[in-house]
């Protein structure tokens, strides 16, 4: 690990535009299968992922070391982890293909209150993959097919894109193959089909949630970008920052100029997603995998810390439920 680590420092010392940037192992995570879904919440300045083929929730207080984990009944896939507005140690998480209520401390087993909404297909050919809040309290969340877990190709453009609702799940954007990366500014929603290989934008109407005129606005293959788009977060002006999946890095993006603004190489190759943390909302945690090839490198399915960047973050939104008596 320290060589993969130093390799990584050595590469940013002779990159001008990287200078005073670290990144660090955060030990105390240790290494899971499938990182993903990272949610920071400010006011326990705590980070929450998931390893998501595995099932399993995590909890690091960075300024600690302390890290707990627990495992939601059902044996299912966790896709995302969205904490509850003013409903304190209350999620929405992904279970499989049920978007369900669950309440955890960060200490003891957790419990699964009830199932908000799911979305009904053939048992076993899809899951939910990521899922955020927009700046509405609204939770957004897609699917994909399953099949690419079990090691083979998967059905092309089978899943969705879908809003949680009073009544239950939303389909919006139907034909997608690897739903993934949501971020939001202003009128404007950013969105990520890795299959498609770019970050895609659309005008958001936040009252209803309508979708419309959906564009790309940056497509990695164009830009020699390495990997395909996984997960991703926004900064305070505006830059996009994506995971790149086999493509060992992080990209700073401009979406309104459609520019690469800055690489930041990571240790493992498989990067997953990212989200901003710390007092300052200035530090990256970065999200890995180890499966298939990487599965077992010593550097694979690890969480980082990304500092010196030079740039902040804004807090994540949580998802706003009506209160039940």
């Amino acid at each position: 690990m320290l060589e993969t680590i130093q390799g990584t420092i050595e590469k940013m010392s002779v990159d001008p535009e990287l200078a005073g940037v670290q990144v660090e192992e955060v030990t105390a995570a240790g290494a899971v299968q499938l990182g993903e879904g990272p949610h920071w919440i400010d006011s326990e300045q705590a980070l929450y992922w998931v390893d998501l083929l595995a099932g399993v929730l995590h909890r690091l207080h960075p300024a600690s070391g302390k890290h707990t984990s627990t495992t939601p009944p059902g044996k299912k896939s966790l896709g995302f982890v969205v904490p509850v507005f003013r409903q304190p140690h209350h999620f929405v998480v992904g279970l499989g293909l049920d978007v369900a209520l669950l309440r955890w401390d960060g200490e003891t087993q957790c419990a699964i209150e009830r199932v908000l909404g799911s979305v009904h297909a053939t048992p076993g050919s899809l899951r939910f993959n990521d899922g955020k809040a927009d700046p509405q309290g609204r939770l957004w969340a897609g699917t994909m097919s399953t099949a690419i877990d079990k090691g083979v190709d998967p059905q092309p453009e089978i899943g969705s894109l879908y809003s949680l609702e009073e009544s239950g799940v939303k389909k919006h954007v139907d034909y997608v193959g690897i739903s993934n990366g949501l971020a939001w500014r202003d009128a404007i929603m950013y969105y990520i089909d890795s299959s498609a290989g770019r970050v895609d934008a659309f005008d958001l109407e936040p009252a209803s949630g309508q979708l419309s005129g959906r564009r790309c606005v940056f497509d990695l293959q164009k830009n020699g970008v390495p990997g395909v788009p996984d997960g991703m977060t926004i900064d305070s002006v505006g830059n996009l920052w994506v995971a790149c999946f086999d493509g060992a890095q992080v990209i700073c993006v401009d979406p309104e100029r459609g520019a690469l603004l800055r690489r930041i190489p990571i240790p493992a190759k498989q990067v997953t997603s990212v989200c901003w943390g710390g007092r300052l909302l200035d530090e990256l945690f970065v999200t890995t995998a180890a499966v298939k090839a990487e599965t077992g490198k010593v550097a694979a399915g690890r969480l980082y810390r990304v500092t010196g960047l030079g740039a902040n973050g804004l807090l994540n939104d949580q998802v706003h439920l009506p209160l039940r008596q």
